[in-house]
């Protein structure tokens, strides 16, 4: 049987260094994790949006992108995708980090992972369109990631499908001209969510992220 490295011994940390010097640096701490998901949030978000308006626009699209009506329009759609895809990832990273916590600690990791969701969205100036905020966003997530946590963890493209409902109902395209589209768009979420899972096996760090978050809570700054 192979041995298991312990994460502050000197193989573990000789391991890391290789890591760190070859590829992209594991992710240890909250305020990594955070600036992580946040910026992935983002991208997914905007990229499955305004790819799909170019698309379906095709040469309009130009002039398209130049109106406010629409723009403002899509603003909304980037920002609702944004907060749809950032409870996905963070269900993910629970999925991932769940066989690296003792069950002691996995109450404490949700607890983290609430905390940091809740604290990425407090500190993003709320949206012309959301004077309220996003304190409608953080209570509906807190019931979705227990229930996450008290089952087995799902695969990438079953979660997607929350985030990619949420994007298509905010698309700045009239209903009528996408109402055939909707795998098309499921199709894209899940195909980048894919791929970011697979990005999370490589750059979560494990145990020693669980016990960041259990001991530092879930403070993204």
């Amino acid at each position: 049987m192979p041995a298991i490295l312990h994460p502050a011994g000197p193989a573990a940390r000789f391991w890391r260094r290789v890591r760190s010097r070859f590829g992209p640096a594991l992710i240890e701490t909250p305020a990594g994790l955070a600036t992580y998901v946040e910026e992935r949030a983002l991208f997914i978000a905007q990229k499955c949006a305004i790819d799909y308006c170019r698309g379906k626009t095709g040469l309009a699209s130009y002039a398209l992108f130049t109106e406010d009506t629409f723009l403002n329009a899509l603003e909304i759609c980037r920002w609702e995708g944004f907060a749809a895809v950032l409870g996905d990832l963070c269900i993910l990273v629970e999925g991932h980090l769940r066989p690296h916590a003792p069950p002691e600690r996995r109450a404490r990791l949700a607890d983290a992972l609430l905390g940091l969701h809740a604290g990425i969205l407090a500190a993003i100036p709320a949206p012309v369109y959301r004077p309220q905020g996003w304190g409608d966003v953080v209570d509906a997530f807190g019931p979705r990631l227990r229930n996450a946590c008290a089952t087995t963890p799902r695969g990438a493209a079953d979660i997607a499908d929350h985030s990619a409902r949420r994007l298509f109902e905010t698309l700045p395209i009239h209903s009528s001209m996408r109402e055939l589209d909707e795998e098309v768009v499921y199709g894209a979420v899940r195909f980048r969510m894919i791929a970011l899972n697979q990005e999370m096996r490589r750059r979560l760090g494990g145990a020693a992220l669980v016990e960041a978050l259990a001991a530092g809570g879930a403070d993204p700054g």
